[in-house]
């Protein structure tokens, strides 16, 4: 079977994992190099379609009239990732949410969480599968680790590691990490976040040159009263080997988002046996409550409760149970992957 995606494949590990236990053949292209050999069209990411720019209304005419032309011949699947773009203040991206909407055949859900809330949007015909997000063993077993204190001159030393390990999108997220943080009752503590800034809009006329400066000036601003040796905070994409030694360094992960449906934050901490602080939102809910973990409900202000329990020394001995150990083999992407093509092959007989 081969399942063309329609863009790049994202820099989100996540599918390599389903790709490499696949017995079928993925291939991420343009959406100019569609082929009616291919028996499904799986998009994951509908923005990656325009290379993450705002298409014009012209190319989506055209994109619907390449939509109508593929269901002659193969099935399109959504794997929603989110019912809209994160964070996409403008709308940049909402007619093409809704135009994907309109045809697919299949959508492909991260927990039923989603099922139950957003299945309505899509035609009566589609049809609807719970398929949970694949754990990163790809990179637990594989990556070869490079010493992130080293590379970036920080001490961990006695110190609990607090890691955000994914993008800062916005500053409500950027407030609730210092909030969690200032929190944790460790007397030495450090607040690593390789990508804090991605999301920091500086004004358009703003002179190139000083543009490092007004970032850190006004982060300056924000984590006041923090110390400065409690906390580095990085600029640009971590590598590979970099991003697994800090997760393997990190005494407690932050997952900082209030508005998403789902987060691979809480499967790299699954796979890598990490304590995170979980929000009570969208899909994670169902997964948190799955493994017995404690959830960060904002209505409820429990926070205290949350970081008692996840950096307590006996929370740490969950790790080791036939329970949890079985629990998480439930998300092992040799499964992940296997639900995948079954779904494919169902939609291909309808």
């Amino acid at each position: 079977m081969n399942v063309f995606v329609p863009h790049k494949k994202d820099f989100n590990t996540y599918f390599d994992e389903i790709i490499s236990y696949a017995s079928i053949n993925y291939i991420f292209s343009s959406l100019e190099n569609y082929s009616t050999t291919y028996e499904i069209v799986n998009i994951q990411f509908p923005e990656a379609i325009f290379n993450w720019e705002q298409p014009t209304k012209e190319q989506l005419i055209d994109f619907e009239n390449r939509i109508i032309y593929w269901k002659k011949k193969s099935k399109i699947v959504l794997t929603l990732n989110d019912v809209e773009s994160h964070y996409d203040s403008e709308n940049k991206f909402k007619s093409l949410f809704i135009l994907i909407r309109k045809y697919v055949d299949g959508v492909i859900h991260l927990g039923e969480y989603s099922l139950n809330n957003y299945a309505h949007l899509f035609s009566k015909n589609c049809k609807h599968k719970v398929i949970y997000h694949p754990l990163y063993i790809g990179l637990k077993n594989e990556c070869v680790e490079k010493d992130f204190q080293k590379a970036f001159n920080v001490n961990f030393t006695n110190k609990l590691v607090v890691t955000v390990v994914g993008n800062v999108r916005s500053l409500e997220e950027l407030k609730l990490i210092i909030k969690i943080f200032k929190k944790i009752k460790a007397r030495n503590k450090i607040l690593v976040v390789p990508k804090m800034y991605n999301y920091f809009k500086i004004p358009k006329h703003f002179p190139y040159r000083y543009r490092n400066l007004y970032k850190t000036i006004k982060s300056l601003l924000l984590l006041y009263p923090l110390k400065r040796n409690q906390y580095y905070f990085g600029y640009k994409f971590v590598e590979t080997g970099l991003l697994v030694n800090l997760i393997n360094k990190s005494s407690l992960i932050i997952i900082p988002r209030k508005r998403n449906l789902n987060s691979g934050i809480l499967y790299l901490g699954f796979t890598f046996d990490k304590p995170m602080v979980i929000p009570r939102i969208g899909n994670l809910t169902e997964t948190a409550a799955y493994f017995n973990f404690p959830l960060l409900d904002f209505e409820k202000n429990n926070y205290k409760n949350v970081l008692d329990k996840v950096t307590s020394t006996d929370f740490k001995k969950i790790f080791l149970t036939k329970d949890y150990l079985k629990k998480k083999n439930e998300f092992h992407p040799t499964k992940i992957s296997k639900e995948y093509e079954l779904f494919f092959k169902s939609l291909i007989k309808l």
